[in-house]
């Protein structure tokens, strides 16, 4: 597997800090900022984001709407954006009440594989380096980094500074490194610049900035981690090479693409947790879903076993689809993401993903409300029903009690509703008793053509 397949949930992060409060002169006062941004050509923003309304960018626009983006506290955030790749956006930050961080401005590019597109690379890194010095000509910086994303929240640097925005110490090192006038002094200004590195640079304002290496594409490789261990330990003379070159090679394996070997009656479920939880657990889910199969599909009877109807037949079925339609959709679309399109049309391909969401909500353990358990048992049986009737020519067999109504399909009849009772059994039983597994054992057995569905690819 290629590692760009591999990593594609990583970005480029660049982030600066500066102890100046530009919104004491109003917008204006972001002028300058605004000209560094609106200057970087390919990765110039045309949106803009102010409380989740999004419209095109303007400065016009920007003053028009700064107000809405100023919170109770005082702390302003606007997010500027690109609607075209490259994806890039820009977080402007500032606050009021802090000491050494009172703007921040956080760049993120994705996918991180921009900066490691091959003859780029070396450009794309000087581009970013321009960005620091044109922003450190216009205001101090206090701090900052760029790196990738992931692996910079892999670090014990991330936690620290959600509450502490400057550090009084480095307490990592990455592909670029600025330090203010206050932390070089902290570290001692000849030992910061005679750390070995690939660049170090005096900014404006006292601040320093220092690349471990040429361009940010080969962060994870040995060479790189060597490189920024060396530089840690020179700043952090209480650290020991080998004990932090341990550490970052641990961090470079979540980057080391895993062979993907998933059970394929449930490899879409899998790769939509996989998915869900990024880069940062991917290796390690990988490797425990690997060895994952679900136990065998049990909810079936032979067809001559099946008992007879005891209801009417089309108008229950048209009950058990009002079900489905009236009330699943509305506890489907929850706040974790839209409604799929495969869903709203009631296609083969949404079975994967609303297993995915009932394990993902927690809909299966016993603290779930009764009435969105009982709306789930209805509503998934009801579809997978659908799915057994209208993709493999199966037949209903209703019953009052829906746990023993069926769809004969062949010589079997499978339980749709039964299945859908044992899959809001318990936190796992979404995965363990899928809607997916039961309909791909259906047409196994009754074997017809498999209907398209998303091949398993990479997270």
């Amino acid at each position: 597997m290629n590692p760009n397949d591999w990593n594609k949930s990583d970005r480029f992060e660049l982030e600066l800090h500066s102890p100046v409060y530009p919104l004491s002169r109003g917008v204006d006062g972001l002028g300058e900022v605004l000209d560094v941004i609106e200057s970087m050509d390919e990765l110039r923003p045309d949106k803009l984001s102010v409380i989740k309304r999004r419209m095109k960018y303007s400065r016009q626009a920007l003053r028009k709407h700064i107000d809405k983006a100023t919170g109770v506290g005082g702390d302003t955030s606007i997010i500027l954006f690109r609607s075209r790749p490259p994806d890039a956006s820009w977080w402007i930050s500032c606050f009021e009440g802090t000491q050494n961080a009172r703007f921040t401005l956080d760049f993120h590019v994705e996918p991180f594989a921009w900066f490691r597109e091959p003859g780029k690379e070396e450009e794309r890194a000087a581009r970013c380096l321009d960005l620091v010095r044109a922003l450190a000509a216009r205001l101090p910086l206090s701090y900052g980094y760029a790196h990738s994303f992931t692996d910079y929240r892999l670090g014990p640097e991330s936690s620290l500074l959600r509450k502490k925005f400057v550090p009084e110490q480095a307490i990592g090192t990455y592909w670029l490194n600025v330090y203010g006038p206050s932390l070089v002094e902290a570290m001692g200004r000849e030992r910061v610049f005679s750390t070995p590195a690939a660049h170090v640079e005096e900014l404006p304002h006292g601040a320093v900035m220092l690349l471990t290496r040429p361009t940010p594409a080969d962060f994870d490789s040995e060479e790189s981690r060597l490189a920024q261990a060396r530089a840690l330990v020179h700043l952090r003379p209480d650290l020991k090479l080998e004990e932090t070159l341990t550490t970052l090679r641990q961090r470079s394996l979540h980057f080391v693409p895993v062979p993907i070997q998933f059970h394929p009656d449930v490899a879409e479920i899998l790769l939509e947790e996989v998915r869900f939880h990024g880069l940062f657990r991917q290796r390690e889910m990988v490797e425990k879903f690997n060895a994952y199969h679900p136990p065998p599909v049990s909810e079936w009877l032979p067809a001559d076993q099946q008992r007879w109807p005891d209801v009417g037949g089309p108008e229950k079925v048209r009950g058990y689809l009002d079900a489905f339609e009236r009330s699943f959709i509305q506890v489907l679309q929850s706040p974790l993401n839209k409604l799929t399109p495969a869903i709203k049309a009631r296609s083969l391909e949404a079975l994967p993903h609303m297993d995915w969401r009932v394990w993902r909500m927690g809909w299966g353990s016993k603290n779930a409300l009764p009435i969105t358990r009982d709306i789930l048992f209805k509503g998934l049986g009801a579809y997978l029903g659908v799915m057994l009737v209208r993709e493999l020519g199966g037949r209903w067999v209703p019953r009052r009690n829906l746990e023993e109504t069926a769809v004969v399909v062949g010589d079997r009849a499978w339980l749709p509703f039964l299945r859908a009772r044992h899959a809001l059994e318990g936190k796992d039983a979404p995965l363990d008793y899928s809607m997916t597994q039961l309909f791909r054992e259906a047409r196994r057995i009754h074997g017809a053509a498999p209907s398209p569905m998303k091949s398993p690819a990479s997270p």
